[in-house]
This record gives structure tokens, sequence and C-alpha cells, in this order.
């Protein structure tokens, strides 16, 4: 029966991934960014779906939004800190969407924030250092 249970939970956890992934905005992991270097930054608005690419320089000011990549807030500072595709992903959408604080009950961009807190917490010893 536990095995039942456990195979059918699986199954709804596989589609639940396949459905946000075929949505076009997805969890990217720890994947590194170079200062300099043209990414694509992707991100869904809000609830409605709509994903939304913007093709970005990493580093660079973007809409008056600076060091887009950079996880954390600001661009400067004494810690070291990572540059990485979630959080550009969540970068963009705070500029774009005028997030309201950036964090994880933000409507419009609550989900890529989450997706960047692996980033944020882990990029540095993964080497995503720009």
């Amino acid at each position: 029966m536990i095995k039942t249970i456990a195979v059918y939970l699986s199954a709804i956890c596989i589609l639940i991934a396949t459905g946000l992934a075929n949505a076009g905005e997805r969890n990217e992991g720890i994947s590194c960014v170079s200062k300099g270097s043209n990414v694509t930054a992707t991100y869904d608005k809000g609830s409605n779906g709509q994903v939304v690419n913007t093709q970005i320089n990493i580093g660079q000011s973007y809409k008056g939004g600076k060091c887009m990549g950079r996880c954390g807030g600001a661009c400067g500072g004494w810690a070291p800190s990572a540059w990485t595709k979630d959080c550009l992903d969540h970068d963009i959408c705070i500029v774009d969407q005028d997030g309201e604080n950036g964090l994880s009950f933000d409507k419009n961009c609550g989900d890529e924030f989450n997706h960047a807190a692996d980033d944020y917490t882990f990029g540095v010893w993964r080497g995503c250092r720009g």
C-alpha cells in the first residue's frame, strides 16, 4: 500500500514539474553566468503565465537596475556574491514588473526569487563569481 502511494505521489510530482517546465520559465539550478556575456533572462508575468524573454549583457545596467545577474542586493560591498542565471531572471523581473519587495511573496517575481534562493546561498561556493 505504501509503495503504491509513493508511486502515485512521484507521478504527480513529475506531472507538476513537466507542466512548469512547459510554461517556459523554470529553475535553472545553480548556473553561473559571466560578466560581459549576453544571456536571455526569462520570467513569467505574475499568475497569467505570460513568459517574457529579455536579452541582457551580464553586469550592465537595465532600465535603471544595476549589476544584472548578481545575486543579492546592490552591486558592491565587501562580501563575495554569485552571478547566476536564476538571479538574472529575478533581477530582470523586478525591474520590468516594478517588484514590490523582491521576496518570495512578491506577486510578480516571487517564484523567480524562490528559484534564485539556492544560487544566492551556494553560488559562490560553486564558483559563480562572474
